[in-house]
């Protein structure tokens, strides 16, 4: 699955847009990937791993939308919390209009319909009583049970599909929604989580009867470059000394470093003319009171005017009633409460100052998620994330970290439990700390030489250092300060005084680090890399026949579509049923049954009767299918017309003799070209395959790009060794991968997308292992299979959709094909080895139209397929053919050997 960077989207991926909603290129990417999946071969359980902002709901409900098409589905999806259910329920309204959502208690007294959506809680259905009693427990004359209405369902041939949204929490209670789920036993299932942390949903799984799952996955930086999620998260905790132990009152503080921060984001912004008021949260604990205390605070010792201050004062959260607080642009600041941390939307917002405890087992997504999205009107300003100053492009979360109060080692304990949690959602954290002595956790950069002389600096907001609002912050919080402030008098226990803001400032412990983009040979780079927590996995160039880059396929570029046309049309096949429904129409001796009811009598008789055609609607309908043929034009038209006229003449000719009918040669050609359009109108598909392998017969090979010199990860996620594969090891499977925004920075993640590097002799090419590398178990097996064969030299995993990878033209599809895996190998001992492609499929039915052309550098691809346990060859009829062993692999060589003719 390729992520690439993605172009901006109309507003919040997850709030409802209609027709304005553009899905980003990564979020097309797994909607296409999870929809071919969840519907393939086995029809696999699927898990979405995204971070928060990144449109989880969104890809799901389009994934829903997608296989709706193609199937009768009831679907049921689960949330966490009953907040999120009308959040739900709005987002399918607006994503998926073929899908009718509604709640589960409500829909299970209506008549089950395909593409209903029946949404409910994970223990809403996650009752021990109903499990004993086959969930046919508390139905009657008005309501239906859960086993009567999946019943209903299934004798009407409808299948049942699951989605749970929120895995990660909604899991819970995973082993008895387990049971739930294994006795509903639905045909597709797709789960989404924001953490890659797997133990809930194997736990899950295991309970639902399913031994694996299919995963898929986005990273954060991809989010990042989308301009969904902000880079740079900043915490700050106050930790007292013993003189001030006893008398700092920390809300007050945080709530006004907090409140100076929003006040230098809005001179930021306007500097830089964003029209936009920024919004501070202030989430408060649960109890009576505490929303009347923090308004105090923000009137008495902030000077915020009351009626920029929306206020949710309920316990039990409001998620629509909070969104419309937080999209009112007269309000300055949100107060809320602790149990309202989730469920709505926010993205004026990127300062949270709150005063609960940090020791909350929901605390990344309960804090950060209401503070990571990027607002429109920053996205708007800038169109790449690197363009964004870092100021606007970071969420600041400042703690009251009350609880860490009692001793040192406390203090310590909380401090680690935020910085495992923040990493839990964004990138690897480090410790700095402000210039009170407070504790900052952050993914921003340390001032430092810059990763690339490239990016522009902002021209009025300093360098972007990671305190780069240095003095400033606290002049220019001060000057809109002070001009609403109240007089009066300094409040007992205020740690700092009303002109400066605490910002982060550098310590003696902060070594810059070296920049990559500096280095001059080739370890100078490596060094600088592994600084950053990154390694190099070098191309082993000194293997047998490793090409500087490898071979690839291109459409043609000067296309003699009057040559391809004729062979198109030549290549249909029409049948016989087909071509005599044609020439009957043609001459006007289509019959259709017309049917008489005799009214008094109620007598019915039938008959035959010819029927007249539309010559213009008939040759309207078959414009429009040629209009969608591939890089068909007006004269092609003409000359496809013409082709399968020619193929008609015959069958009318002899029909017009039959009937003993004289017809002159002009009518004749007039009844030919009727004839024609009803053929291609009845023949779309098979036509545009035909194209398709027409222009792949005409396919031009080409050079890829060069081979990467190197394959970047993070240095403390070890790879696997590989004996022969290209880069040394066994790329890193979704797990790690899901897993590496906790162990790289968010700006060493910026680095690993650096393609080349200058250095004093040569250019040094990089790129990064992604989801496009990750090998599914099948694929795993076979490529330790291919290291311990002997007459294997070198294979490579051939990533989706990379300028450097192999890929093929297909001969049914617009798409290309890129191979699983390029296999140097000798097919006879002591031969010099060739490359050639290998491709592992579950969906033999896609094998088949894939492997209609063969790329004439590589031969004949071939496909594996595991059945019943076992590997086997495809054949090229679709047929089982011959074993793999895997321990041996002598079967697939003998394959190769029979098909090296299809080799240039």
């Amino acid at each position: 699955m390729t992520l690439p960077a993605a172009r901006s989207l109309s507003e919040e991926i997850t709030t409802g847009q209609g027709a304005l909603l553009v899905p980003e290129e990564f979020q097309t990417t797994l909607i296409d990937n999870i929809t071919d999946t969840i519907q393939g071969s086995g029809e696999p359980p699927c898990l979405l791993r995204a971070p928060t902002g990144s449109g989880k709901t969104f890809i799901l409900s389009r994934v829903l939308g997608n296989v709706s098409t193609n199937h009768d589905v009831i679907w049921l999806w689960f949330v966490p919390y009953v907040t999120l259910l009308q959040q739900t329920l709005d987002a399918l309204a607006t994503n998926a209009t073929e899908l009718s959502g509604q709640l589960l208690s409500n829909g299970l007294n209506q008549q089950p319909s395909p593409g209903q959506v029946l949404l409910s809680t994970t223990s809403g259905v996650s009752r021990a009583s109903w499990r004993k009693a086959g969930y046919d427990m508390g139905g009657g004359e008005s309501a239906r049970t859960p086993a009567e209405f999946i019943g209903l369902a299934r004798s009407l041939g409808y299948e049942i599909g699951v989605i749970i949204d929120e895995a990660h929490i909604a899991l819970d209670e995973a082993t008895e929604f387990g049971h739930f789920i294994k006795w509903l036993a639905p045909s597709y299932l797709a789960m989404a989580t924001a953490t890659p942390k797997s133990q809930r949903i194997n736990q899950f799984l295991s309970s639902a009867g399913k031994s694996s799952f299919e995963s898929f996955g986005v990273s954060r930086s991809d989010v990042v470059k989308a301009r969904l999620n902000k880079a740079y998260i900043e915490a700050v905790m106050y930790q007292l000394g013993q003189a001030t132990h006893d008398v700092a009152d920390l809300k007050v503080t945080v709530i006004k470093q907090a409140w100076r921060r929003n006040l230098l984001l809005q001179r930021q912004l306007d500097e830089i003319g964003i029209v936009m008021e920024p919004l501070l949260l202030v989430q408060v604990e649960n109890g009576e009171g505490t929303i009347e205390a923090a308004e105090k605070i923000l009137m008495h010792e902030c000077g915020v005017s009351p009626h920029a201050i929306g206020k949710h004062s309920a316990d039990a959260p409001d998620p629509v009633m909070m969104s419309a607080i937080a999209n009112d642009t007269t309000k300055k600041v949100l107060i809320f409460k602790q149990s309202a941390g989730t469920g709505f939307d926010a993205p004026r917002a990127a300062v949270l100052a709150t005063t609960k405890s940090v020791n909350d087992q929901d605390f990344a997504m309960q804090y950060v998620g209401r503070v990571m999205r990027v607002a429109k009107p920053i996205r708007q300003a800038f169109t790449d994330v690197d363009d964004i100053p870092p100021e606007l492009n970071t969420a600041y979360i400042y703690l009251a970290n009350a609880e860490a109060q009692a001793g040192y080692q406390a203090a310590v304990n909380s401090a680690m439990a935020v910085k495992s949690r923040l990493e839990g959602e964004t990138e690897k954290m480090v410790l700095r700390h402000t210039k009170s002595g407070a504790q900052a956790f952050t993914n921003r950069p340390t001032r430092q030489k810059p990763l690339s002389y490239a990016f522009e600096a902002p021209t009025s907001l300093g360098q972007g250092g990671g305190d780069s609002s240095g003095d400033a912050s606290g002049n220019g919080a001060e000057s809109r300060h002070s001009s609403s402030t109240s007089t009066g008098k300094q409040p007992q226990g205020a740690l700092f005084t009303d002109d400066e803001l605490d910002t982060i400032v550098e310590g003696d412990q902060e070594a810059a680090r070296p920049s990559p983009q500096d280095a001059s040979t080739e370890k100078e780079l490596e060094e600088c890399l592994r600084a950053y927590g990154i390694r190099l996995y070098h191309c082993r160039r000194h293997l047998p026949q490793v090409p500087i880059s490898m071979k690839r396929e291109n459409r043609p570029s000067a296309l003699d579509m009057a040559k391809i046309t004729e062979r198109a049309a030549t290549q249909v096949t029409i049948s016989p049923g087909l071509m005599r429904e044609a020439q009957l129409a043609a001459r006007d001796r289509l019959k259709e049954v017309e049917r008489h009811v005799e009214l008094t009598q109620q007598k019915v008789s039938t008959q035959s009767v010819r029927i007249t055609i539309d010559r213009n609607a008939l040759a309207k309908q078959a414009n429009a299918v040629m209009s969608r043929l591939p890089n068909v034009e007006q004269e092609d038209r003409k000359i496809l017309v013409s082709v399968m006229a020619r193929q008609t003449e015959p069958h009318i000719r002899e029909a017009l003799e039959d009937a003993d009918q004289d017809v002159d040669d002009a009518t004749i050609k007039r009844m030919c070209r009727y004839a024609a359009h009803w053929l291609i109108r009845a023949s779309e598909s098979r036509l545009a395959e035909a194209f398709w392998s027409a222009l792949a017969e005409h396919a031009e090979t080409a050079e890829a790009e060069p081979l990467p010199d190197a394959l970047l990860f993070a240095d403390g996620v070890p790879l696997l060794g590989s004996e022969k594969h290209l880069y040394g090891v066994l790329p890193p499977d979704s797990q790690q991968l899901g897993e590496l925004d906790q162990h790289l920075e968010y700006d060493a993640q910026r680095l690993m997308d650096t393609s080349s590097w200058k250095l004093q002799d040569r250019e040094f090419r990089t790129a990064r292992f992604d989801f496009t590398f990750a090998l599914n178990s099948d694929e795993l097996r076979f490529a330790e299979a291919l290291d311990r064969a002997d007459f294997i030299s070198w294979w490579f995993r051939n990533p989706e959709k990379k300028r450097y990878a192999v890929r093929v033209v297909r001969g049914d599809h617009k798409n290309y094909f890129y191979p699983d895996f390029v296999v140097c190998l000798s097919h006879i001992p002591g031969d010099v080895p060739i490359q050639r492609l290998v491709e592992t499929k579950h969906d033999i039915k896609d094998a088949i139209r894939k492997a209609r052309h063969t790329p004439p550098h590589y031969g004949k691809v071939m496909f594996l397929t595991q059945d019943g346990g076992r590997y086997h060859i495809i054949n090229q009829d679709g047929s089982i053919g011959e074993e793999v062993d895997f321990a041996d692999l002598a079967a697939m060589r003998e394959e190769f050997k029979r098909t090296i003719g299809t080799v240039s």
